[in-house]
């Protein structure tokens, strides 16, 4: 038990005393009253003289319990995360429609940083009250909300997804407009029928995937914990399949090979890459995926002469900082005729890992046993420049944003910059998602190391590829 716990154990157990007390007084007198009115009474004297202290006792532990278990958050005064919970698993027992809504203050921790703790909690305690007030506006009453964590929140409320979608939208524009106290106030939501599935935990993870804007959004056909037991029982059984798509170099040679990791379904068919790492994660299956991964593939090359080509590989940074996996990894490639300097690591991450100095070591460790280290989605809206300025990288591939937008000004004079930059760090280029002929010839002139994109070969099979 922490010390917080036994301090704040200590506190109530004092508090439902001093309550107690005077029902213990009253009871005391009557059982004066009783002894003098009933003198002759000896067995009555008796009995409340055990039933008294029993009472007692009850009464402390009611109140003791009482002061231990709430409903509320303390700060928005909303529902806790486990009643929210309760309530989303109770309403589908009901015979009606109802939703499960995630709203989310998206900007709770620039609020949080710019004006201070205690105003951030105010701003989410007018947001859920501005919240609920707007659904009474339409009628919509008692609707149910909780909070999840920090600025998200949870809403269950009858309704149908079409017109709840449509309100929402309004709500989230008239707050962007009027904001709160004078600060603006952004948001984000994503709702989904509280049927969607029997456990809440998979009702949530779907909601976080929503309003998270992943890339891949496909909602399989098959319910949620199904979909993680067909995900996790293929990677235990070394059920992987491989794609790869090669980028070429300056001289136009193929030299830089990515390996895309695939798992085949009967009912889903080919999963990819961005949805079996949303099951990887919510389950804990990291370093475990990139080990089969790996295990899998050098299978897979043993055979083959790899000359001095490159094959990238997507690691999670939480794989390559365990220290159980590098281990894993230095044996792996000791029972290999493959080399380690025929791989590139590579990693991308949304915020910098506080202890960067720590990571630093970790992947010159990496280095040493020969590996090149990859960044992924540089430029984008994640910690790649952070990551740049402490870590031993190697190869950095551009982010899609940069492609979609060579047309603008503004991009191509950031694209051309950011390259210079790295190049006088020795950090190789690459440039992604080439699918056009006229995109190609214009990224011609930025002289990029590598170039990849179905322009230049769509992902095939490494015996396609070799030959």
């Amino acid at each position: 038990m922490l010390y917080s716990e036994s301090k704040e154990r200590e506190n109530r157990f004092k508090l439902a005393l001093k309550i107690s007390i005077p029902f213990l007084f009253i009871l005391a007198l009557i059982l004066i009253y009783i002894t003098k009115v009933y003198k002759s009474s000896f067995d009555i004297f008796v009995l409340f003289t055990i039933l008294i202290p029993i009472y007692i006792y009850y009464i402390f532990y009611l109140i003791y319990s009482g002061f231990k278990s709430t409903l509320i958050d303390s700060t928005t005064k909303t529902f806790t995360r486990k009643e929210i919970y309760e309530r989303i698993a109770s309403i589908k027992k009901e015979n009606f429609n109802s939703c499960v809504i995630m709203i989310r203050v998206d900007n709770i921790i620039d609020i949080n940083d710019r004006y201070g703790i205690s105003n951030a909690d105010n701003i989410l305690k007018i947001f859920v009250k501005k919240l609920d007030n707007f659904f009474k506006n339409y009628n919509f009453n008692d609707i149910m909300i909780g909070r999840y964590s920090g600025g998200n929140f949870l809403v269950l409320t009858k309704g149908r997804k079409k017109e709840l979608t449509h309100l929402l939208t309004i709500f989230s524009k008239e707050l962007k407009n009027i904001g709160i106290n004078d600060i603006e106030i952004k948001t984000k939501f994503a709702l989904i029928e509280s049927d969607y599935d029997k456990n809440v935990d998979n009702i949530v993870k779907k909601l976080l995937s929503i309003i998270d804007e992943s890339k891949d959004t496909t909602v399989p056909n098959i319910k949620p914990n199904e979909f993680e037991k067909i995900i996790c029982s293929a990677i235990d059984k070394e059920k992987l399949i491989f794609k790869f798509q090669p980028s070429i170099d300056k001289n136009k040679n193929i030299k830089l090979i990515e390996v895309l990791t695939k798992i085949y379904s009967k009912n889903e068919g080919m999963l990819s890459r961005s949805q079996i790492q949303r099951v990887v994660n919510h389950v804990g299956y990291e370093t475990v995926f990139d080990k089969k991964i790996l295990k899998v593939l050098l299978n897979e090359l043993e055979n083959i002469d790899l000359k001095d080509r490159l094959f990238c590989i997507k690691i999670s940074p939480v794989s390559l900082r365990n220290s159980e996996f590098r281990q894993y990894l230095t044996q792996l490639f000791y029972k290999s005729r493959l080399k380690p300097e025929n791989f590139v690591l590579e990693f991308c991450e949304k915020s910098a890992y506080t202890e960067i100095r720590r990571f630093k070591e970790i992947l010159n460790q990496y280095k040493k046993l020969g590996f090149k280290i990859g960044l992924n989605n540089f430029g984008g809206n994640n910690c790649s420049l952070e990551y740049i300025k402490y870590l031993p990288i190697d190869i950095v591939k551009f982010d899609i944003e940069f492609t979609k937008n060579l047309e603008d000004d503004r991009y191509e004079k950031i694209l051309i910059a950011y390259k210079k930059l790295l190049n006088e760090l020795d950090i190789e280029v690459m440039i992604k998602f080439i699918d056009k002929n006229q995109i190609f010839d214009k990224i011609k002139i930025f002289d990029f190391d590598y170039i990849q994109g179905f322009v230049i070969s769509k992902p095939k099979n490494l015996k396609e590829i070799i030959e």
